[in-house]
């Protein structure tokens, strides 16, 4: 049991020593929107285009599948 105790306490040490080497700069919606845009800019070439897909809605009482 106490091997257990042990390593829970390793495993909230190695989290807390994490969360504050972590950065702690926190952003507003603007600027976080900014950084991923010249993220994704920083890759050359055309971007994939998908058509736009029609939702449809399915009714789980009826609905049956075919096999």
């Amino acid at each position: 049991m106490s091997k257990f105790i042990v390593f829970a306490l390793v495993i909230a040490t190695v989290c807390l020593i994490l969360v504050n080497a972590a950065p702690t700069q926190i952003l507003d919606a603007q600027t976080a929107i900014n950084k991923i845009i010249a993220a994704y800019n920083r890759y050359p070439g055309r971007s994939i285009v998908h058509p736009w897909e029609v939702a449809t809605l399915i009714d789980p009482n009826t609905f049956v599948v075919h096999y």
